[in-house]
């Protein structure tokens, strides 16, 4: 071979080898900007989660804050209600106590009241027309009997009409009425 044939492979060798060497840069270089696209989606999202973690903790922080209001308004109002109670306690016992002295005063003077009766009653007639005290009893009581006080609505009972019938005629609740009708059937009973 001769030394230009040389100088000739050895060009084309250097132009096949120019040939392949950009490509190789090339894909290199696309290569690194493939990693580079992929380290900049990965901190965009990364930054994107930040963002996120923030507004879930502001908001959990929010939550805390009102969950905090909500139960001190709570804690007051059951604070409120519990004196409140304590308050209609006492209340309704000093009333119960009343009702007691008021049921006993009342049983007391019936009772002077009726011995005065018959006191009354005993000395100024003679043994023979004395009246007894469940008698004077019954005269007392006779003006104030349940039957007298609730005429009309005795007069319906007695027509056959049902409680409700009555009470809406008379305006009265049904167990109001029911009520008239069982005291006068136990005043009924205790007289008899």
């Amino acid at each position: 071979m001769q030394p230009w044939m040389y100088v000739v492979l050895l060009g084309l060798v250097l132009i096949v080898y120019a040939r392949f060497l950009p490509k190789e840069q090339e894909t290199a270089s696309g290569k690194l900007n493939v990693v580079q696209e992929i380290e900049e989606t990965i901190e965009h999202f990364a930054a994107e989660m930040d963002e996120q973690n923030q507004s879930l903790l502001d908001l959990f922080s929010k939550t805390k804050q009102d969950y905090e209001v909500e139960l001190a308004k709570l804690a007051n109002r059951l604070e409120t209600l519990e004196k409140q109670k304590q308050e209609l306690s006492q209340e309704l016992t000093k009333v119960h106590v009343n009702e007691q002295v008021n049921a006993a005063s009342i049983a007391s003077i019936n009772q002077a009241f009726g011995h005065q009766v018959a006191a009354a009653a005993s000395p100024s007639l003679d043994p023979a027309t004395a009246v007894e005290p469940t008698a004077a009893k019954e005269q007392v009581y006779s003006g104030l009997s349940m039957k007298s006080r609730y005429a009309e609505l005795f007069s319906l009972h007695d027509q056959g009409k049902g409680v409700e019938a009555i009470a809406k005629k008379l305006g009265m609740n049904k167990g109001e009425v029911s009520l008239i009708l069982q005291l006068s059937r136990q005043e009924e009973r205790t007289r008899v």
